[in-house]
């Protein structure tokens, strides 16, 4: 190995462990949603928001430079739905490489020194409503093709969300740290039942976080913030990783900037690693959240 190439590798660990370190240290702020940005931009029913990475990637990249400018630490890659099971639904399953290779790029080309990529990752469709449809080993290899597109790209972290079954976060993370070595954060989303909050095959946030244990962040997105506060409270409660949470901004009534922070104390209680927004949540509501907790 020549000089350069040592160099390359040594820098490449430096800024690993420096990252590593960063996300057990700070409070990172992520951005808020990428797919309700791109409707309000014209993206049509029936079209993944991916694809928008190969047809209409300044639109995307916009989306990245909005959230990065009013002073989100990390965006996360416009990827969520490009493994490949999820993408053959649209005859786009030969895409998967440059999908995920092109995502990276834009939302690298869209920071600055110090600001974060983090690959995101989002479910396949091997569970549905409690069960598993397809396979381990089919769903197994449709997160490692996608994860090692990302990780090959230069990802500084990998985000697996909105997880409605703890088996499939499972298996998600396991082909994680198969492929990579950068930080990963699993995020699932769960439901309220009886009076308890469940992923659909039934595991409460105390035994997610102790089953997920060996990510190096855990926690929620695309919940309420009340809901998503309450899942930190749990999860803190047995564990001293560093958690992350992404609430969505209301379904049945939108929920404004003001809205979202009201919750905030809650978050910053559960000593929150990584906290940004999921679906409906705009660079307004982030901006309100970074001003918030900036404030003198």
């Amino acid at each position: 190995m020549n000089f350069s190439a040592r160099l390359e590798r040594y820098e490449g660990l430096e800024r690993k462990r420096a990252i590593h370190e960063r996300i057990g240290r700070d409070l990172l702020v992520a951005d808020g949603a990428m797919g309700t940005m791109l409707q309000a931009e014209g993206l049509p029913a029936g079209e993944p928001p991916e694809h928008w990475n190969l047809t209409r990637p300044e639109a995307v990249q916009a989306v990245h430079r909005a959230y990065l400018g009013i002073g989100c630490d990390l965006v996360e890659t416009n990827t969520f739905g490009a493994n490949r099971p999820r993408l053959k639904a649209y005859g786009l399953d030969k895409e998967v490489a440059a999908i995920n290779e092109r995502g990276v790029e834009l939302a690298r080309k869209a920071c600055d020194a110090g600001q974060l990529v983090a690959g995101a990752v989002g479910p396949t469709d091997g569970f549905y409503g409690g069960r598993q449809k397809e396979a381990a080993t089919g769903i197994a290899s449709a997160f490692e093709e996608q994860l090692s597109y990302l990780v090959q790209a230069g990802v500084d972290l990998i985000v697996i969300e909105t997880m409605t079954h703890l088996a499939e976060a499972r298996i998600a993370l396991d082909a994680a740290r198969k492929c990579s070595t950068v930080p990963i954060a699993v995020s699932l989303t769960f439901f309220e039942r009886r009076g308890d909050l469940r992923t659909l095959d039934g595991a409460s946030p105390q035994e997610a976080v102790r089953e997920l244990s060996d990510a190096q962040i855990v926690g929620c997105n695309c919940m309420d913030p009340d809901m998503a506060g309450e899942v930190l409270r749990q999860m803190r409660g047995v564990t001293d990783l560093p958690l992350i949470a992404q609430p969505h901004a209301g379904r049945t009534h939108p929920l404004t900037p003001q809205d979202i922070v009201h919750h905030l104390p809650a978050f910053v209680a559960s000593n929150v690693g990584i906290l940004g927004g999921c679906c409906g949540t705009t660079p307004a509501h982030l901006e309100a959240l970074v001003s918030a907790l900036r404030r003198p």
